[in-house]
């Protein structure tokens, strides 16, 4: 049985030799939405069973064949496709951090939304990598103050993976926040903000949210939208929506990428590509209710040719 979280899915009768046959075969044809369809209509894992005897049968490399036909949004879609999802959170760091000035957007959004199974494979890739840069310290090195100490603590570990859950600790907690103010309280650990959402699980913090929204009479949202400014304030309401709903958080980056003139094409893409195996059908209801109409509506108004139909395709599935 199919989940039907997600549009994208292990597709049945899957052969590697024959996939690697019809790309290629589109490749030289010049059939760029032939490519990407075959592309879309199977799952990531299979995709990287391709690459292998696509390989050794025509000589090179795929990823290399296919930024060679492909070029602007398409390319970068199709490429982001064709990683895995880890190889794909690291290009992205990587990019945001890369020469002068940082993507800070980006670092908020991956950092701050990951579950920590996932960063702990992220941060352990990036450090085998750049061995002299490890990720933990490139990011310091980019960012400041308590901005910086969250990331840090969020890259090297520091929240729970469990999903155990203490009512006491809840109430003790939201006390702490609402009396910490603007989080100007320094303790050995820094301020309470930074300690309780940068360690506790989201099923926790869920907790916290609400003990805190009893004791001051608006939400945690509403007070961190008053009391921090900047990053530091992206950031701890990045955490906050992703703990409490994910689905509505992710559903918010899509809109935002496509509001107002021009369109944010790599956070569409990073939003539409990363979520294509895990909840996307859930996204875009959620989608549906905030902005009362489809995602794809927005899509189609927003993007053209091989690039809007891919994405149009990933958001229907494959099955």
């Amino acid at each position: 049985m199919t989940s039907s979280y997600y549009p994208i899915h292990e597709k049945p009768g899957f052969e590697a030799d024959a996939y690697a046959e019809k790309i290629e075969r589109a490749l030289r044809n010049g059939e760029k939405d032939t490519v990407a369809k075959l592309i879309v209509d199977i799952n990531n894992a299979q995709r990287q069973k391709v690459k292998e005897p696509y390989r050794i049968r025509y000589g090179k490399e795929l990823l290399q064949a296919l930024d060679k036909k492909f070029s602007g949004d398409a390319e970068t879609l199709i490429l982001a496709l064709m990683m895995s999802p880890l190889e794909y959170d690291l290009e992205q760091l990587e990019k945001a951090m890369k020469g002068l000035g940082t993507d800070e957007a980006v670092l908020i959004e991956i950092i701050c939304s990951r579950t920590p199974d996932q960063l702990k494979a992220i941060a352990a890739h990036y450090d085998k990598k750049h061995e002299k840069a490890p990720l933990a310290k490139t990011v310091a090195g980019d960012t400041s103050g308590e901005f910086k100490d969250l990331l840090v603590a969020l890259v090297t570990g520091s929240k729970d993976n469990g999903q155990a859950t203490n009512d006491a600790q809840a109430h003790d907690d939201a006390v702490r926040l609402f009396a910490d103010g603007k989080g100007k309280f320094k303790g050995a650990d820094g301020s309470h903000f930074l300690h309780i959402l940068a360690t506790q699980n989201m099923y926790q913090l869920r907790k916290v949210f609400a003990e805190f929204e009893k004791l001051s009479g608006q939400n945690i949202e509403n007070a961190i939208e008053k009391e921090f400014s900047g990053d530091l304030r992206a950031a701890y309401l990045t955490i906050v929506r992703a703990s409490v709903n994910k689905q509505k958080f992710f559903a918010t980056q899509l809109h935002n990428s496509m509001k107002g003139l021009g369109t944010r094409e790599n956070d569409l893409i990073r939003a539409v590509v990363a979520r294509s195996e895990v909840d996307l059908n859930l996204i875009k209801e959620e989608y549906k209710q905030l902005y009362g109409k489809p995602l794809e509506d927005h899509i189609k108004g927003d993007t053209s040719g091989v690039f809007r139909d891919t994405l149009l395709n990933i958001c229907a599935g494959n099955l």
